[in-house]
């Protein structure tokens, strides 16, 4: 038993200095790996919003071309029929501002009229209670 040699390593001081920081180090490795995952996330959910965006714009684009070519018509149409046909849409829009002014007039003539008659119904109601009160008393 005398013949036991016990070995006694020397720690250096930075292994106790590590070992002092080691879990702040780890702390730091976590909510850097978070906070890449949090950015790639982000980042996923943009580009299919983007790409949302992108697909409009190219709809919005070809609509445009749509409407471009509407303007040079397939077929023929003589000058005295086409200025014909644009006094009828200039007719049209006239009528169909008249037409607007008159029906938001009606409108608002049905809606005083509403008005009153509530004001009426309102004004006999407070008649009645005031008769009732009266009554009472």
């Amino acid at each position: 038993m005398a013949n036991e040699t016990v070995v006694v390593g020397v720690v250096s001081p930075y292994w106790a200095w590590f070992q002092s920081v080691f879990w702040i180090i780890i702390l730091v490795i976590i909510l850097l790996i978070v906070y890449f995952i949090i950015k790639e996330v982000r980042l996923m959910r943009n580009t299919s919003k983007l790409a949302e965006i992108d697909l409009e714009k190219e709809k919005l684009s070809l609509l445009k071309t749509e409407m471009a070519q509407r303007g040079q018509p397939f077929f023929r149409i003589p000058s005295d029929k086409m200025e014909e046909i644009k006094t009828l849409a200039d007719e049209n829009i006239v009528l169909e501002t008249d037409i607007y002014a008159q029906h938001n007039a009606v409108d608002k003539r049905i809606q005083r009229l509403e008005n009153k008659v509530k004001l009426t119904k309102l004004d006999r109601l407070v008649e009645r209670i005031k008769d009732e009160e009266k009554k009472l008393k």
